[in-house]
């Protein structure tokens, strides 16, 4: 996809005439510097970097050292992991790939990092949910307690950042909760997160500045995003669900604000796909650039959602979460029922594309998650099988600590084993297969 261009020829006496090209022209542009969402006449949306196509093959990029665990406030940022002390960050350098799931690291076995081996499955976009700040306009923002701090009170890791864009090409979507886990509101987890409340507004108003300050000139962006399925997860301490109209119009004045401080790059926001909720996003929200939308109903699949979304916000959108479990209670690890569920999936997101036959407005897929975490359903430094109900599950159980493309096998090595999962493969051919 691209402008409209024209070709120049020779006639047959040598005479150069021109000829339209049948590219479809511009329509509208949401962004005005090197990252920028375009539309094209015909309606299909296209994600553009230094004004070339960028398709999001992407992962949730939320590594966690065994036996941490954000509830027992003990998780840190993995930017700053340097735990055999050689001076280097753990998952650019030192994570080996268990080629043979033999669980050691036989010789041939050499350290080459995670960005290596997603490279090499064609990966070019990773999201960090929320990025940590120590501006000093941030107060007390990230001292609420122990655990906000070790894992947000801190300047970015910059250098590490940067490598990661300038060694293997790979850009961040860089996140704000907005709130969603208290994070960045400035509150503790029981007084939770009230959009109706303007001392917590003002908290997460400084934390979304902080983020962009940090970032806004650095190599390492994508876009920004805002929360994190908001509109629906009670679970995480906000109320957006109960005032989504407050909700969605702070987020909108973020998206401005943002807008004024950094044009270069564009805004969106991550929902929990609602079809109903479009209405809202229609009425409240005309700054936001992109929608990413967390989805997990592989039953019916998500042809209604680029259909919906395509006509009642016509904005580019991209699965922000997708997938499913590497398990289930019958079978334990079963590769064969999270491979077929990706496979749906970004087929599904790739024939919605621009020039697809599809909607025309999908511009990618960050799958949840790259690496299990061993935190989300029991003791952090076992691999437990999960207990908590799960309605698109194969027996209905969410298996939580089995949701990644990769395993770090039976652990003893921690976090710098990784043994891919058959999903690995798939996606190795189907993202260096195609371009954009």
């Amino acid at each position: 996809m691209g402008a409209k261009k024209w070709i120049f020829v020779l006639c047959a006496w040598g005479i150069p005439f021109a000829l339209p090209s049948m590219e479809p022209g511009i329509k509208q542009e949401r962004g005005a510097g090197e990252v920028k969402a375009v539309q094209y006449d015909n309606g299909d949306w296209e994600l553009r970097v230094k004004n070339k196509p960028w398709f999001i093959r992407g992962v949730n990029y939320t590594p966690v050292w065994i036996g941490e665990d954000p509830g027992k406030l003990t998780m840190r940022d993995w930017t700053y992991y340097d735990e055999n002390h050689n001076g280097k960050n753990d998952l650019l350098y030192d994570v080996w790939l268990d080629k043979n799931g033999n669980n050691v690291q036989d010789p041939e076995e050499k350290p080459v990092g995670d960005f290596q081996i997603l490279k090499e499955m064609g990966c070019n976009t990773l999201r960090a949910y929320h990025f940590p700040s120590n501006r000093p306009e941030l107060g007390d923002v990230y001292k609420v307690n122990s655990g906000v701090q070790l894992q947000f009170g801190h300047a970015p890791n910059k250098e590490v950042l940067r490598e990661i864009s300038a060694r293997y090409g790979m850009r961040f979507i860089i996140g704000n909760y907005v709130g969603s886990w208290t994070i960045g509101a400035g509150t503790t987890w029981e007084e939770g997160c009230d959009y109706t409340n303007s001392k917590h507004l003002e908290n997460i108003r400084k934390s979304v500045r902080a983020m962009v300050e940090d970032s806004k000139d650095e190599p390492y962006i994508l876009f920004w995003m805002l929360g994190n399925e908001n509109n629906v997860a009670t679970w995480s301490r906000c109320n957006a669900k109960e005032h989504k109209a407050e909700y969605y119009k702070f987020v909108n004045e973020l998206a401005k604000m943002i807008h004024g401080m950094d044009p270069n790059h564009p805004v969106a926001i991550c929902e929990a796909f609602v079809s109903g909720d479009l209405f809202d996003y229609k009425k409240y929200l005309p700054d936001i650039d992109i929608f990413g939308f967390n989805t997990y109903n592989e039953a019916s699949g998500y042809a209604p959602l680029w259909k919906s979304a395509k006509s009642l916000v016509n904005r580019p959108v991209f699965l922000s979460e997708y997938g499913l479990f590497a398990y289930n209670s019958k079978d334990g690890v079963n590769e064969d029922q999270q491979l077929a569920n990706h496979r749906g999936a970004w087929s599904d997101i790739w024939a919605n594309r621009a020039g697809g036959n599809g909607a025309g407005n999908s511009i990618g897929g960050t799958p949840f998650d790259w690496l299990d975490r061993w935190y989300m359903n029991g003791q952090p430094d076992a691999q437990n099988p999960g207990t908590n109900p799960w309605p698109f599950g194969p027996d209905h159980i969410e298996h939580a600590e089995y949701w990644g493309l990769a395993s770090m096998g039976d652990g003893k090595d921690n976090l710098f084993k990784r043994q891919l999962r058959k999903v690995c493969e798939f996606y190795r051919e189907a993202w260096t297969r195609a371009a954009p």
